[in-house]
């Protein structure tokens, strides 16, 4: 595996995303409810989806400023699980509050384009370095 390099990316080949909204807002879709699940009781959460529409910019310069791009389209299961400790953060000053569950997170995923097919190892391979699920109000829901 070849070192990343700072700004330098003739090491990036693919980057898949679903692009910028008109707002502004980048690498964002919308999933719909009935592919999450979330029960804090439990301590669990997953998210699912299949055959999501991305288009593949190549690199990263060329994602942000729109650049040529070909479709591509990429599926997913992120599973939330297992307590590491419960974390309380509250700060009246800036209107948060969150309730957090650390734990650790396993994704299987796939991506691809008219050339490629990415796989990752299988869900159960997966190592967690941080997850967590949780609650959170801030702003006028504080």
């Amino acid at each position: 595996m070849g070192q990343v390099v700072p700004n330098v990316f003739t090491n990036q080949i693919h980057d898949f995303n679903p692009g910028i909204a008109k707002s502004g807002l980048f690498w964002t879709i919308r999933i719909p409810d009935e592919r999450v699940e979330v029960d804090l009781d439990d301590a669990t959460a997953s998210m699912s989806l299949s055959g999501v529409e991305l288009r593949d910019f190549f690199n990263l310069p060329n994602a942000l400023m729109h650049g040529k791009s070909i479709h591509g389209d990429a599926s997913f299961h992120v599973r939330w699980h297992g307590v590491t400790s419960h974390v309380h953060l509250h700060d009246d000053v800036n209107h948060f509050d969150a309730r957090v569950i650390e734990d650790s997170a396993t994704i299987q995923w796939s991506a691809r384009e008219k050339d490629f097919l990415f796989v990752s190892d299988p869900e159960e391979t997966s190592t967690t370095v941080f997850a967590a699920i949780g609650q959170e109000r801030n702003g006028i829901f504080f």
